[in-house]
């Protein structure tokens, strides 16, 4: 009996508040066309790189990263590529995330200890994707200030 009031509970709960973190996906059933923006990163040692990522779109967080360290798997960092893609036509709202990445918390802790502080950049517009195009993560960290932006690959424009 109380199992089954705790089943009975535990449902009510997850559909009163489902989820609040929503993926993005291109959907299933697209068949339209579409663009990829390509996510882009450098590692400067065997511990700490740089990303420049699409953080999320339409609001949706998206989960590809070119920092391709498994999780539990060391503190050396480890690069690839990473893209997302979108459909193309329609209005979309992105948002970009640049900054330092660890690993793992061992070195980052190591980086700060020393006086170091991570740099970390946002952005965030509104674009229309043009068919078969191709975008690029990009962006500078520096000292006194950091900036990441997307730009065609064919034109270089930038957005934002």
């Amino acid at each position: 009996m109380k199992r089954a009031f705790l089943s009975a509970g535990l449902g009510v709960v997850a559909s009163v508040f489902p989820s609040c973190v929503q993926y993005y996906q291109l959907p299933k059933n697209y068949s339209g066309p579409t663009a990829t923006i390509v996510n882009t990163g450098k590692a400067h040692d065997a511990f700490k790189s740089s990303v420049y990522q699409v953080a999320k779109i339409d609001g949706k967080v998206v989960l590809t990263s070119p920092m391709q360290t498994p999780y539990g798997g060391g503190p050396v960092v480890m690069m690839g590529d990473s893209a997302v893609t979108v459909p193309a036509g329609s209005p979309l709202e992105v948002e970009l995330s640049g900054g330092d990445r660890f690993a793992a918390d061992g070195p980052a802790l190591l980086y700060s200890l020393g006086g170091n502080v991570s740099k970390h950049a946002t952005a965030k517009f509104h674009f229309t994707p043009k068919a078969n195009a191709t975008y690029v993560v990009r962006g500078q960290l520096g000292k006194k200030e950091s900036t990441v932006w997307m730009e065609d690959k064919a034109t270089a424009k930038r957005f934002p």
